[in-house]
């Protein structure tokens, strides 16, 4: 009698436990925290506008928004700008060159720059804007690398010792031709 009764609450046991196991199957699971992939972005900016195919007007008309006025540099297609007696992120110059069409061809912030703290604050910032380099290192915030962007711009960082530059460059800034038609034969001789 007492194996008989064992035998009737082990299977009411079992039978409790494969509900209980069901049940819990019906839920959904707790779904573990998932990452949000990080987009960095696809192209360079400059003082928060496109840098391809960047005119000069439109470049002077956003910097003189911003309180940047180029002081003469004497040199054709080059102008010089100050960034100000405390800069950004201490760097406290900006050269620009424009082709002859007057489209910028490559803009460059340099300075010394004798404060780790910003140093280390440029190339965390550049890192987290454009994700890890494509040439070079950036390792706590300093290196020397090179971002290729999609759109056909790169971006240049020398930051290993107290002098540093940031250069944007466009590989194929924007010519004007003279027809205003665009030479179909010269972008396939360029593409090949």
């Amino acid at each position: 009698m007492w194996n008989k009764c064992l035998n009737t609450f082990s299977l009411i046991l079992l039978a409790l436990l494969l509900s209980a196991h069901a049940s819990a199957n019906d839920e959904p699971e707790a779904s573990e925290p998932t990452e949000e992939p990080v987009v960095y972005s696809s192209g360079a900016e400059l003082f928060g506008i496109p840098f391809n195919d960047l005119s000069k007007d439109k470049f002077e008309e956003h910097l003189a928004k911003i309180g940047l006025e180029p002081y003469p540099s004497y040199r054709e297609g080059i102008a010089n700008y100050s960034l100000g007696a405390t800069g950004i992120l201490g760097i406290k110059e900006l050269t620009v060159i424009y082709n002859r069409y007057q489209y910028v061809e490559r803009a460059t912030m340099s300075g010394v720059v004798e404060s780790a703290e910003l140093r280390a604050k440029l190339g965390h910032l550049l890192e987290g804007k454009y994700g890890p380099p494509s040439i070079g290192f950036v390792r706590d915030g300093y290196g020397r690398a090179r971002w290729m962007l999609t759109d056909g711009t790169e971006i240049e960082l020398r930051n290993t010792t107290f002098d540093v530059s940031v250069s944007y460059i466009d590989r194929v800034p924007r010519r004007a031709s003279a027809s205003g038609r665009i030479d179909v034969e010269a972008l396939l001789r360029r593409s090949q």
